[in-house]
């Protein structure tokens, strides 16, 4: 689904910062090329680089016009956690148990329905589904046969923008000031409710990401851009079963970091079939 449409870019492959300086001593197998030092899995193309590391933690690289990664403080982290529900209705996160993570699957830079395991403290087991498609990242999971209730627990998959601007926009001269406005006049985000309800968010005002007003019934689709990333398009899409919720820090601007969290409802997809679909346009 598209909400607006993208001029025509070129964009190249580069490699992901950092990527030699990660252990390559972990619990997953790695890739066995340099380039993936320290990763399960790894997926490149000329518009953005995606790898999970061999400790089940996940980045998104945008790749910029010159061919090189933006910069690290762009860097989008992505995580695959189990909360559990506290009795105040807010989330908890609960730690994954290194150890625990394994895979019946080699370490690939080619992912196509990649599985991996793993347990968090209290023993509840969980699965994470990875794979690549028309050049979009495709990613999934469930909690895995628990011998308890489990009602209390949910799997998650969250995305974290970062700060898009290292300016706020609030201090300096008029020069200064009107510089800032001109590189976020493009910035925007749009939003799909899952009833089909369209909704554009300010991401220069100050707003409760959390609430009501902002995520609906739940989050289909989700389009974003920032000055900062050349206003490439990020698009995330919810499958059907499944929604995207957001958050941030309370009332300042989405421009200031924006968590994605998304989920899928196991008493309609208890074989984990739903997909988060992460794509830059």
């Amino acid at each position: 689904m598209r909400i607006f449409n993208s001029s025509a870019s070129v964009w190249m492959v580069g490699l992901i910062s950092g990527l030699v300086s990660l252990p390559i001593s972990a619990e997953l197998p790695t890739i066995n090329e340099k380039i993936w030092l320290g990763y399960f899995v790894g997926f490149k193309n000329y518009k953005f680089q995606f790898g999970v590391t061999a400790k089940g933690t996940a980045i998104l690289q945008v790749m910029g016009k010159k061919a090189q990664p933006l910069s690290k403080k762009l860097t989008i982290p992505v995580e695959f956690v189990v909360e559990k529900v506290m009795p105040d209705g807010k989330m908890t996160r609960l730690k994954i148990l290194p150890m625990s993570l394994e895979s019946t699957q080699t370490a690939t830079a080619k992912p196509k329905d990649v599985v991996f395991q793993g347990r968090v403290k209290g023993d509840v087991g969980f699965e994470v589904m990875v794979s690549e498609e028309q050049g979009d990242i495709l990613l999934g999971g469930r909690l895995l046969k628990p011998e308890k209730s489990t009602s209390e627990l949910r799997f998650s998959i969250r995305v974290k923008f970062p700060k898009a601007y290292a300016d706020s926009g609030q201090s300096g001269d008029k020069k200064q000031l009107d510089a800032f406005k001109e590189k976020t006049q493009g910035d925007r985000l749009q939003l799909v409710w899952t009833d089909q309800k369209r909704l554009r968010v300010s991401t220069s005002e100050k707003i409760d990401a959390s609430s009501k007003e902002i995520n609906g019934p739940g989050i289909a689709v989700l389009q974003l851009a920032f000055g900062s990333y050349e206003y490439k398009k990020f698009e995330l899409t919810a499958t059907e079963n499944s929604a995207m919720m957001l958050s941030n820090k309370p009332l300042v601007p989405l421009r200031e970091g924006i968590l994605v969290t998304w989920t899928a409802d196991p008493s309609l997809d208890p074989a984990g079939k739903a997909r988060l679909r992460l794509g830059i346009r």
